[in-house]
């Protein structure tokens, strides 16, 4: 197994095969119906099993009619007894959504639990902090579509976690396995070797036993730990960033406008949160600032003067 695309691929599978013992997609189990029934009116119908199934597209996604167009979804969440042979029993439960909707609601057991729109487009909703089999919940969507462009959910799937920082889920760790792979691959190929031969001892046959399987899992961290000091010589730094399209689908006078408020309010935050470095790249915008609103523009070269805001990227217009 020394070809590196052989090796990579040896290392995705196992971050999948790990990841599918606490996390599952449930994108083609919603049941849809395409009605401008009142809220109150239709979370207390009781015919939602009667509904088709959402059809997904080659996407995966379950997409409708641009135009403003109201969706509803509904599907129970089941808890089982394993995943893939894995117990979930003890563990919390999320539930991980993407949309493209200028709006959203989400609804748990009747109840609103959180609301978005183009821009809030994701969450991770508790379901459950610590699930038993047979648990269920029921969950219905509503999703407008924006204006100008179809609308879809993107992503739904469920999550199970454990808050023990001692012993992570498998999922925690598949997510360990893909940054590491990610970094080898990428900057010292020559480790993968290394990276596939840790995991090669993984003992597979006791999934269905969790206390086994998690000191198997352990047991796996603690042969990646030679490859920690080699990352920690490296140094990720997240900086602030909008992205404001020139006027795509849209009156350009709209990203005046969104432009005047983003920039403002990220000023705002730097007064509060002096570590916060913001960066933007669209020289047109900040010529139309020079122009039209010199005061902020002024507050903005100051920011750059001081280091905590880069103008970085001038391809952008």
């Amino acid at each position: 197994m020394a070809d590196p695309q052989a090796l990579s691929a040896y290392i995705a599978e196992t971050a999948a095969r790990l990841k599918a013992l606490t996390q599952r997609s449930q994108q083609d189990q919603w049941h849809f119906c395409l009605t401008s029934d009142p809220e109150p009116a239709i979370l207390t119908r009781q015919d939602w099993q009667q509904w088709p199934l959402a059809p997904l597209n080659e996407r995966e996604h379950i997409a409708w009619p641009r135009g403003r167009q109201p969706l509803w979804l509904y599907q129970q969440f089941a808890v089982p007894e394993t995943l893939n042979e894995f117990s979930v029993e003890g563990l919390s439960l999320r539930l991980g959504l993407t949309w493209w909707a200028d709006s959203a609601k989400i609804y748990v057991n009747g109840d609103c639990v959180q609301e978005g729109d183009l821009f809030d487009c994701f969450t991770r909703i508790v379901l459950s902090d610590c699930v038993t089999p047979g648990d269920t919940f029921t969950v219905a969507l509503y999703l407008r579509s924006p204006g100008h462009d179809d609308g879809a959910l993107v992503r739904s799937e469920v999550i199970y976690e454990t808050t023990s920082t001692t012993f992570p889920e498998p999922g925690f760790v598949a997510d360990e396995l893909t940054v590491l792979k990610t970094y080898v691959e990428k900057l010292s190929p020559q480790r993968l070797p290394e990276l596939a031969a840790a995991i090669a001892p993984l003992d597979w046959s006791t999934v269905s036993q969790q206390a086994l399987f998690q000191v198997e899992l352990t047991a796996l961290r603690q042969r990646l730990l030679p490859l920690s000091d080699w990352i920690k010589q490296r140094q990720i730094v997240c900086v602030g960033h909008a992205h404001l399209d020139l006027a795509w689908l849209w009156p350009v006078e709209d990203t005046w406008q969104a432009a005047e408020r983003t920039f403002q309010s990220v000023l705002s935050l730097q007064s509060i949160f002096p570590e916060l470095t913001y960066t933007h790249s669209s020289p047109a915008l900040f010529e139309w600032l020079e122009t039209h609103r010199p005061k902020l523009f002024s507050q903005v070269v100051e920011a750059v003067e001081a280091g905590t805001w880069g103008t970085d990227a001038g391809l952008w217009v």
